[in-house]
C-alpha cells in the first residue's frame, strides 16, 4: 500500500483510487524498462509472482503485458478486492493465492517481484522468505526485490515508537492524537543487512544485479534487480522452445493495412485525456530521461548539424525533438501519421517556444507510404525511436534516400534485433496493435545500399555509465588488469539493447563556416598611423559564408585592450579555402589593436586548435 494521505479510508475518493491503480502501471514501465535496459533485452515474461499484492496495484499492469501472475497476500481481504479489480479491469491472465497456498507450491517464474513488503517483517522471517522467493526464480529469470536498509529518525521518535510497542495505553494515546482507531496497533519498520541478502541471492545463482536507491519517508531502501544464472542445459532449453502465444510482428503487418496502422496510431493519440506525459518529453519519467539524452546526444553527435539545415523528424510525435532541433537553428520538418500527434508536437512549441529567432517549424501528415517532400529537398532525418513501427522499413529506407541532398545523412535511435519478443513489445502489439518491429542492421544496409546510402555506421556506446573505483579508473585508462575486461563485458551488455545508426548518401557534404571543421585563417596586417589594412586568408578547408548569412557568417574583427570586440568589416561575398578579403578600420590614436576572424554564433577563429591573433607592430 502507498502511505498517501489521499489513499486513507476518509479522504479517498474514485480519482484517489483511480491515481492509486494508474501509478502501478508507471511503476511497472519503470521495472520493465530496468530490466530490459540493465539485465535481459531478450527476457521473455510469461509468468509472474507479485508476493504481497494487496488490492492489485501491480498485478493488473503485469497481467496486461500478457503475463500470467501468481498473486499472493496474506489478507484474503486484499485478494478480494484485488480480484475484484482485476475482473473490473478485463483482466482474467492471474491466479489468486494466500501466502500458505503459495508456500505449499513449487511453481517457478521469469519473473519474482516483491514491493514494500519486507519492511513489515522481522529479518529472520524476511530472509527466509527471500531465499524462497530466490529458489523460485527460473533459470534466465529475474527477482525484484525491496529491501529496507535504514531508518532515518530522530531520538524522540525512535523512543516514543519503542513505548508504543510495548505500553498499549501509550499506543493508544497515540494513535487518538493521530486520529485514528485507538486498537491500531504499531506497524514496525524493519530494515535487513544487504551483505546477507546479497549472499542468499549469489547462493540461488541470482548473480548479475542491478540496484535502484528508494526512499519511502524516512526509510532507506534499495530495489534489486537479480538475473539468475541457467545452467549449460537450461540454457540451451530455452532458446530451442518458442511460446507460441507471442505476437509474431510480420503476422500482425501481413493482417493489417497501412490505413489501419495508421488509424491504430491516432486512436491512440485522439484517446488520450491528457497530453501532460507527452509535453514533457524527454523529462516525463525520471527513470526515462537519461537513456533519452543520452541516445539523443549519440544521434545528434553523428548527424553533424549545421544552423540552417532542414531536417526531417522521422515520426516525430509530441515533437520534443523537433523543438530542440528548432532551438539549434534547423528547420524543423514533424512528420507523423497521427493528425493528434501533430497537434500535440504544436502545442509542445506554443507552451515552450524556442528562445531567440529561429526558424519556423513545419507539421507534415503522413500516409506510411510517401513523404510529401520534393527530391533532394532535406539535409538530414532523424528517427527517435520511430523507424521500427514502420510496417514497410525498406520502402522508409528508400523514401530517405530520395529526399536527402547528395552527402545527406539519415540518423537512428531505436531497439535491437530482438525487440519484437520483449514483453513491452508484445503489450504495444496486443493492446494498441503498434508495430514493434525488431531492427536488422545486416538488412537496412542492403535495402540502403541499393537506395544510393554509399555508408552505414553504427555507434558503439553505452547507455549505462560504468561505475569504478579511483584506482580501477587508472586501471582502466592505461589498460591495466581485469577492469578494461568488466569494462568491455559492460559495453557488450547494453549493446544488445540498441541499435543506433547512421546513412550516408552518395555525394558532398561541404564544410562551411556554421561548423567549427575545415576553420582557419591567416591575417596579414599592415599599420598607417590610425588606420590599418587587413588582408584575411581563408586557410582551412571550409567555405566562409558572407556576414549577411547570420549565424555562421564571417567578419573581421578587431580587439582593444579596454574592449574585447571593438569593431567587425563585413565580408559581402562568399570566401572559398585559398581566398582572401581585405578590410579597413579607423582605429584611435596610439591603438594597439589585435585582429581575428569570427564566425558569428559560431567561433572566434583564435579559439580554435592552431588559431593566432594578430597583433601588428608599433608604428
Amino acid at each position: 500500500m502507498l502511505a498517501d494521505d489521499r489513499y486513507l479510508a476518509s479522504n479517498v475518493d474514485d480519482a484517489a483510487i483511480d491515481a492509486f491503480f494508474a501509478s502501478g502501471e508507471a511503476h511497472i514501465a519503470e521495472l520493465f524498462t530496468n530490466l530490459f535496459t540493465h539485465l535481459s533485452p531478450r527476457l521473455t515474461i510469461q509468468r509472474v509472482l507479485e508476493l504481497g499484492c494487496g488490492p492489485g496495484r501491480l498485478v493488473i499492469p503485469f497481467a496486461q503485458r500478457g503475463a500470467h501472475v501468481t498473486a499472493v497476500d496474506v489478507s484474503p481481504e486484499m485478494l478480494r478486492v484485488a480480484e475484484e479489480r482485476a475482473l473490473k479491469s478485463g483482466v482474467e491472465n492471474v491466479k489468486f493465492q494466500t501466502f500458505d497456498e503459495f508456500l505449499r507450491g513449487d511453481e517457478q517464474f521469469d519473473v519474482v517481484n516483491a514491493h514494500l513488503v519486507l519492511q513489515r517483517m522481522p529479518p529472520r522471517e524476511g530472509m527466509n522468505i527471500i531465499r524462497e522467493l530466490a529458489r523460485r526464480v527460473a533459470d534466465e529469470g529475474v527477482c525484484v526485490l525491496h529491501v529496507p536498509f535504514r531508518v532515518r529518525q530522530s531520538a524522540l521518535t525512535a523512543s516514543s515508537r519503542w513505548l508504543r510497542s510495548r505500553i498499549p495505553v501509550v499506543n493508544a494515546a497515540a494513535n487518538v492524537l493521530r486520529r485514528k482507531p485507538a486498537h491500531l496497533a504499531l506497524m514496525p519498520t524493519y530494515t535487513y543487512d544487504l551483505d546477507e541478502v546479497f549472499a542468499v541471492l549469489d547462493e540461488e545463482r541470482l548473480t548479475q544485479h542491478y540496484c535502484v536507491s528508494a526512499q519511502h519517508g524516512d526509510v532507506d531502501g534499495v530495489v534489486i534487480h537479480s538475473r539468475k544464472k541457467a545452467t549449460a542445459a537450461a540454457a540451451v532449453s530455452r532458446e530451442e522452445v518458442r511460446d507460441e502465444s507471442l505476437i509474431d510482428v510480420k503476422q500482425l503487418i501481413a493482417a493489417s493495412s497501412l490505413d489501419d496502422l495508421n488509424a491504430k496510431a491516432e486512436s491512440y493519440f485522439s484517446s488520450l485525456a491528457n497530453w501532460d506525459d507527452h509535453l514533457a518529453k524527454p523529462f516525463a519519467r525520471a527513470a526515462d530521461t537519461p537513456a533519452l539524452l543520452i541516445n539523443f546526444a549519440n544521434v545528434l553527435q553523428g548527424l553533424r548539424l549545421l544552423p540552417g539545415m532542414t531536417v526531417l523528424d522521422f515520426g516525430g510525435g509530441s515533437g520534443w525533438v523537433s523543438r530542440i532541433l528548432t532551438q539549434l537553428g534547423c528547420r524543423a520538418i514533424v512528420l507523423d501519421v497521427s493528425p493528434t500527434a501533430l497537434e500535440i508536437a504544436r502545442e509542445a512549441y506554443r507552451r515552450q517556444p524556442p528562445i531567440g529567432t529561429q526558424p519556423e517549424p513545419r507539421f507534415l501528415l503522413f500516409d506510411g507510404r510517401r513523404i510529401d517532400l520534393p527530391d533532394r529537398s532535406v539535409d538530414r532525418v532523424i528517427c527517435f525511436d520511430a523507424f521500427h513501427h514502420s510496417a514497410d522499413p525498406d520502402a522508409m529506407i528508400r523514401e530517405f534516400a530520395r529526399i536527402l541532398v547528395p552527402g545527406g545523412i539519415a540518423g537512428f535511435a531505436e531497439p535491437g534485433p530482438h525487440h519484437s519478443q520483449t514483453a513491452q513489445s508484445q503489450f504495444e502489439m496486443r493492446n494498441y496493435g503498434v508495430v514493434e518491429n525488431d531492427v536488422d542492421i545486416d538488412a537496412i544496409g542492403r535495402t540502403a545500399r541499393a537506395a544510393g546510402f554509399v555508408d552505414l555506421r553504427v555507434a558503439a556506446f553505452t547507455l549505462e555509465p560504468f561505475h569504478v573505483r579511483a584506482d580501477e579508473y587508472e586501471d582502466l585508462v592505461h589498460g591495466r588488469g581485469a577492469t578494461p575486461l568488466r569494462w568491455l563485458e559492460s559495453t557488450r551488455a547494453s549493446l544488445a539493447m540498441v541499435r543506433n545508426f547512421f546513412l550516408i548518401r552518395a555525394g558532398g557534404d561541404a564544410l562551411d563556416s556554421r561548423g567549427v571543421d575545415g576553420l582557419s585563417c591567416r591575417i596579414d596586417v599592415v599599420r598607417d598611423g590610425s588606420s590599418f589594412v587587413a588582408t584575411a586568408t581563408n586557410s582551412g578547408r571550409a567555405l566562409w559564408l558572407p556576414s549577411s548569412a547570420g549565424r555562421g557568417g564571417v567578419a573581421i574583427g578587431c580587439h582593444l585592450p579596454d574592449a574585447f570586440d571593438y569593431a567587425r568589416v563585413q565580408v559581402d561575398e562568399a570566401v572559398p579555402p585559398g581566398g582572401s578579403v581585405v578590410a579597413r578600420f579607423e582605429l584611435p590614436a596610439n591603438s594597439e589593436p589585435e585582429f581575428d576572424c569570427v564566425a558569428e554564433g559560431v567561433t572566434w577563429f583564435a579559439q580554435l586548435e592552431g588559431g593566432l591573433i594578430v597583433r601588428p607592430p608599433r608604428s
